[in-house]
């Protein structure tokens, strides 16, 4: 049971004590120690032999490490035990703390705005910010207009740095406060209620605060609060050693506090600025607190994790702990600041953890003498213990022990003795070491999105800001964190209802906060139709889909004629060579006064005030949720049997969500109107651009990127096997709520679009691939040389400017080229085929490129990987991001690269082949487009779900001369020409 929080704070003047929030209990021990009673039963546990050993590892050399007794590591945190802490870290041997201490102090500005989503004061300068409307979901009432202001206060910011929260308070929905709303619905949701109020910053295991510092004494540059004279963030220390944590505090106090002002008469420091608090709790006692309304709830938190106490757990165990605090403590939109030490060169590690001065061995061994306070004294006689120690490079973990250096017998009073041998080891402490590989996996096994991170100068040690957001996509790929594979395979079966309520958030999103009203009537590209078409036809093809296939009624069926299939005009009206001038299965539709040849489409109001309203199609959309719950209700109790027939229906209705959810972004993202998506930070784009430039000079600039990856001839085995014909002959053979058993007794099934089922396997001839996509900077420098006007639908060009005055479109406002040239830029593929043809190249062909993104292992060392935690899909980011070429970790963990976050254009005719066979499902889904316009592309984009970004066979088309798609392509070869690598 939590004990209840109490607190010793004070109203001004100032308490003799910091305001502290009391949640651990002390407990007499049995025998009359003064620890704590849960404290000594994990001791006691420990010291008992286990009938096993526990050998560290797999290897022969583990073996003299092998262990049958533990002591628990929080021994060494006593008041003692902190206080020789912080004297080992002065060692010059313990890199850790100099890392850690050289990022907060270069960069502690900087990571206090972006913990609570602010921007750093260039980020203003590179980025056209545009006065944006509500979102649909916003509250109706608008605050009253501003009163004029001068050119950097419209701005947002005053002296480079955030405007005070003086006005009003903002809602849910306003402009300035985006990302505090939580996401969507409910609490975090689109009530438009909630309010900013006062920030919170709570640290885990706190310690001295000499490094903290820092970044409180950076926190004063946040916003002021909405409340005249109060702090605008609280600043928590969460430890479990109540006496250093107060002489702590009062030492933050006197460094910090104003010499006059508010600091002198209560515990606040900056002039009022940053109140400081105590938290006296465990870490689960803390963040169940927090969870529990125990910190402000109308402002933004972050969570502080500093010296890379991350690896105290185990890799399974560091991302469960992660998990749980991303949703115990955090709202979507909240962050964490999570320091991590990288597999580094072994024998620095080793030094670090056993230094020359012998430092590290008294705090080791000072545990020991505390474990002994805890059993009553007298029990332990740390005489007859050494430190003993290694790093295991194999696992990424440094061990340490205590030693036993002759045979002796613990009696622990009122246990029964234990008799331990000469040379045996206890384990008491393990600190695992992450690659980046591992910190990505364990991120994305925990939901959280990374935002940026700062990195010491000698790349050993860094500082990862994430956040929940929103809504999270986990990665297909296979870790060692997953215990229970099948989960991922079922991304291609049955969907669990978790798909559907994330996918159906991710829409929420896309529709309820990014699109104002005065959008919905509207078109931001000619080719598609009005906004308010996509909310309908969601949930109306869905259950069209669901009606035909399981013989049932309609929910509402007039909305199933309006909204049952959207519109792909031909952009070129059978004009371009061999394409046919009348296709077969067409319609037309005006666009701009002109009629033009489409393919068959739903009949769609003329006059907006015909459609139904938004309050309509949710209310509809809502119904068919319930229904699709339903089905999932009946498949558990056996009301219903589950085929893979109806396995498939929902599989192929909730992809075609996650694509369509794609497509209305390549709409919205052409419109100035829209606005950026609610609980997700804003990206800064002065830092990143920073970063970003350096990490491409890291690796080699665009002499790498432009590097020539070369392959052999090979065949290559397109699609996979998934025959629709055989669905009602697999069924399930008993009810069930679990969708991976469900999957099981289905056979594991790999659903797929018809364009995906196997085909011949095809021949591909020698050729050589650029290492990464074109890039923005390369396709200006294209368009420079040959004075074309062939400028992208990606970027923003007012009219008679020079092509150099290019901006790129995102969701967050146009940015400037400095910030973009190093993203894949996204264009037709007509325009790309353009810039190959110019390099002496052209694209690649189907077959081509797949074989290049299956090189993700062997002789190109991970050319490509589309979905893994780190690429840029599934709303990592919602902009391109730079691509990232494969290199060797410091473990020599090879990392595969991505291409920043596009699907990638073919040369290859979208068409029919030998063994294809229209969905039984979706007939016309790939056979409509069989009509020599239409392009194959691979991979996935930003906005690409990873179900459909990971699955090999996925096969994408668009118009050659489609310029909207976030589509880059590469420049191919059939030989490398002279002097490529």
């Amino acid at each position: 049971m939590t004990p209840t929080a109490t607190s010793t704070a004070a109203s001004p003047p100032r308490s003799a004590l910091p305001p502290l929030v009391q949640l651990y209990s002390h407990a007499a021990a049995p025998g009359g120690g003064d620890g704590d009673a849960e404290l000594r039963a994990a001791i006691v546990a420990g010291l008992r032999a286990q009938p096993q050993l526990t050998t560290p590892g797999r290897t022969d050399a583990d073996r003299a490490y092998a262990f049958r007794r533990t002591m628990p590591t929080t021994v060494m945190y006593s008041e003692k035990g902190l206080q020789l802490y912080d004297r080992l870290v002065e060692e010059p041997e313990y890199y850790l703390w100099s890392a850690e201490l050289e990022i907060l102090s270069t960069y502690a500005p900087e990571i206090a705005l972006r913990a609570f989503g602010h921007a750093t004061p260039g980020t203003s300068k590179l980025c056209s910010r545009y006065t944006q409307p509500k979102g649909l979901a916003a509250a109706a009432s608008q605050p009253p207009p501003d009163e004029p202001q001068h050119e950097q206060e419209r701005n947002g910011r005053k002296n480079g740095y955030p405007l005070p929260l003086v006005r009003a308070k903002e809602k849910w929905g306003d402009q300035r406060v985006g990302k505090h709303n939580g996401g969507v619905n409910g609490e975090e949701g689109l009530d438009g209620k909630r309010t900013v109020g006062c920030a919170s910053l709570v640290e885990l295991g706190a310690g001295s605060l000499r490094k903290t510092a820092h970044l409180v004494r950076a926190l004063q540059h946040l916003p002021e609060s909405a409340e005249a004279g109060k702090p605008a963030v609280q600043y928590y220390a969460l430890d479990l050693d109540r006496a250093e944590l107060v002489r702590t505090l009062e030492d933050l106090h006197r460094q910090e506090a104003a010499a006059d002002g508010p600091d002198t008469a209560q515990w606040t420091v900056c002039g009022g600025k940053v109140g400081i608090n105590g938290m006296h709790a465990t870490y689960d006692q803390g963040l169940a607190h927090i969870g529990a309304g125990g910190l402000p709830s109308d402002g933004p938190r972050c969570l502080l994790w500093l010296g890379s106490s991350i690896g105290n757990f185990d890799r399974r165990g560091a991302a469960d702990f992660l998990k749980d605090a991303a949703q115990s403590a955090l709202r979507p939109g909240d962050t964490m600041l999570i320091s991590i030490d990288r597999r580094n060169k072994p024998e620095e590690v080793a030094a670090a953890y056993n230094d020359a001065n012998g430092k590290t061995r008294e705090f080791i061994l000072e545990g020991l003498r505390h474990a002994d306070q805890v059993l009553g004294g007298g029990v332990l006689d740390v005489s007859k213990f050494e430190y003993h120690d290694r790093y295991n490079a194999i696992e990424g973990r440094h061990e340490s022990y205590y030693r036993s250096t002759v045979a002796q017998r613990i009696e622990v009073p009122g246990e029964e003795p234990t008799e331990i041998d000469a040379g045996e080891l206890i384990h008491c402490e393990s600190s695992y070491k992450f690659s980046e590989r591992e910190t990505l996996d364990t991120f994305d096994y925990a939901g959280l999105r990374v935002v940026q991170r700062w990195t010491d100068k000698a790349q050993r040690y860094d500082v990862w800001l994430v956040e929940r957001p929103a809504v999270h996509f986990l990665s297909t790929q296979p870790t060692g964190l997953i215990k229970e594979p099948t989960l991922q395979a079922s991304s291609w079966g049955l969907p669990t209802r978790e798909d559907w309520t994330r996918t159906w958030k991710a829409w929420d999103i896309v529709t309820l906060t990014m699109i104002p009203s005065e959008m919905l009537h509207e078109k931001p590209i000619d080719l598609r139709h009005k906004c308010i078409f996509y909310i309908g036809h969601i949930p109306a093809f869905l259950d069209l889909t669901l009606s035909r296939n399981l013989n049932e009624p309609h929910t509402h069926e007039p909305y199933s004629l309006i909204f049952e299939r959207g519109v792909d005009p031909h952009m070129d009206d059978g004009e371009e060579e061999g394409s046919p001038a009348a296709p077969a299965n067409v319609d037309t539709i005006e666009i701009n006064g002109k009629q033009v040849y489409c393919h068959a489409h739903s009949k769609v109001p003329d006059k907006d005030e015909d459609w139904p309203t938004l309050q309509e199609l949710l209310a509809y959309k809502a119904k068919v949720v319930a229904r699709v719950d339903a089905i999932y209700d009946d498949i558990a109790s056996g009301r219903r049997t589950l085929d893979r027939r109806l396995a498939r229906t929902l599989w192929m209705t909730l992809e075609h969500k996650a694509l369509h959810m794609e497509t209305l972004l390549y709409m919205l993202l052409q419109s100035d109107k829209t606005l950026p998506p609610a609980g997700f930070m804003p990206p800064d784009w002065a830092t990143l651009q920073r970063d970003w430039d350096a990490a491409d000079a890291r690796q080699g600039g665009q002499r790498a990127r432009e590097q020539l990856v070369s392959f052999g001839p090979a065949r290559v085995v397109l699609g996979h096997v998934d025959d629709d014909a055989k669905d009602f002959d697999v069924k399930a053979s008993r009810a069930s709520s679990d969708v991976a058993d469900l999957n099981e007794q289905l056979g594991r099934p790999e659903f797929g679009w018809d364009n995906e089922t196997q085909r011949p396997a095809t021949q591909c001839d020698a050729f050589a691939i650029s290492a990464a996509p074109i890039s923005n900077g390369q396709y200006l420098a294209f368009l420079q040389a040959t004075r074309s006007s062939a400028v992208p639908a990606s970027w923003v060009l007012p009219a008679g400017a020079d092509v150099d005055e290019a901006r790129v479109r995102t969701l967050y406002g146009a940015v400037q080229m400095s910030v973009a040239h190093l993203w894949p830029v996204q264009a037709s593929g007509k325009e790309l085929a353009a810039y190959c043809a110019w390099k002496g190249g052209r694209l690649p062909t189907h077959v081509e490129l797949r074989r290049f993104l299956d090189a993700s292992s062997g002789e190109h060392g991970g050319a490509n990987c589309t979905d893994r935690p780190g690429a840029n899909v599934g709303f990592r980011n919602w902009t391109p991001v730079p691509a990232q070429l494969p290199r060797t970790d410091h473990d020599g963990d090879t990392l595969p690269g991505h291409n920043g976050g596009v699907w990638e254009w073919t040369s290859s005719k979208f068409d029919g082949y030998d063994g294809f066979r229209p969905s039984a499902l979706y007939p016309a889904y790939s056979a409509d487009f069989f009509d020599g316009k239409h392009n194959v592309l691979l991979g996935g984009s930003w906005a690409t779900t990873p179900s459909i970004a990971g699955r090999r066979t996925v096969v994408n088309t668009y118009q050659f001369a489609y310029p909207y798609v976030f589509a880059g392509a590469r420049v191919v070869f059939d030989q490398a020409p002279n002097g490529a690598a």
